[in-house]
């Protein structure tokens, strides 16, 4: 209730959109904590994640926006964006998507990161020991890789052994059970450094990030071609919001709940 009145408070007062229209946007049906929480093909009707609630309160202040939630599995949400049977999902820029996403981009054609939602940072996440092993030992690792992770291609140290799993769940507990060394989590928002994944408390993450990656609200071809004037009202709109500040809110929130907590060492910032 108290991050719903602060998004309404920053939000603030829009100007109309010029006709009606339904975006529809998917996303994972895993956790993904803070953006996105619960799993399964319900939207939560409560705390659904940071990034569904600006969105549904994105709805409400946009005369004529409305919005579909669905969730499916992350390369679903992917093949429906080539064949447009979706209109939007929140994603890092990757060439090869750039394909069949619009992100939205300058005068002079280059990505407008102002445009950006977020700013993530992944790192390689294990125990102590791995952790320990990792910085001073030549030998190889094992590492749970979740299906669709395109920021796993970032990851060019010869040591890692990369094992394909369904889930960021599944990756973790893989490595809370020591069935294999390590995976990858969300380590940094917008600067500042978090643990945002499953087992937070036993599970440390080793930085610098080995991805630094910008989150963008993407459209179909077929949705920006016809509904280009609303597109990009609704990127500014959300580029004016202070994700950062409710991110950190809402982990703090939720933390016990997903066992991630917020770190702010000196210098984060």
């Amino acid at each position: 209730m108290l991050l719903r009145l602060f998004i309404c408070l920053c939000l603030g007062s829009f100007v109309p959109a010029i006709f009606a229209q339904t975006l529809t946007f998917c996303y994972e049906d895993k956790e993904l904590a803070p953006s996105y929480m619960g799993t399964g093909l319900h939207v939560p009707d409560t705390r659904p994640g940071v990034s569904i609630e600006v969105l549904q309160m994105m709805e409400q202040k946009i005369d004529g926006l409305s919005i579909d939630f669905i969730r499916e599995p992350w390369q679903r949400c992917l093949h429906d964006m080539k064949r447009n049977k979706v209109d939007a999902v929140i994603a890092s820029y990757r060439e090869e998507r750039a394909a069949f996403m619009v992100y939205p981009t300058t005068q002079h054609g280059e990505l407008n990161t102002q445009l950006a939602l977020n700013k993530f940072g992944r790192c390689i996440v294990g125990d102590k020991q791995f952790i320990k092993a990792l910085a001073s030992s030549k030998q190889s690792f094992s590492l749970a890789i979740p299906n669709g992770y395109s920021s796993a291609k970032n990851i060019t140290d010869e040591r890692f052994i990369k094992v394909d799993t369904l889930s960021q769940l599944d990756a973790y507990e893989l490595v809370s059970k020591r069935v294999v060394d390590g995976t990858i989590g969300l380590c940094m928002i917008n600067e500042k450094v978090v643990k945002a994944f499953p087992f937070a408390k036993r599970l440390e993450a080793y930085h610098p990030p080995f991805d630094t990656s910008y989150g963008f609200l993407t459209y179909s071809k077929q949705f920006f071609k016809n509904n280009e004037i609303l597109a990009k009202e609704l990127w500014e709109h959300l580029a004016e919001f202070p994700f950062a500040q409710v991110y950190m809110e809402y982990l703090g929130f939720e933390h016990q709940q997903i066992d991630s907590i917020i770190i702010d060492p000196e210098g984060s910032k």
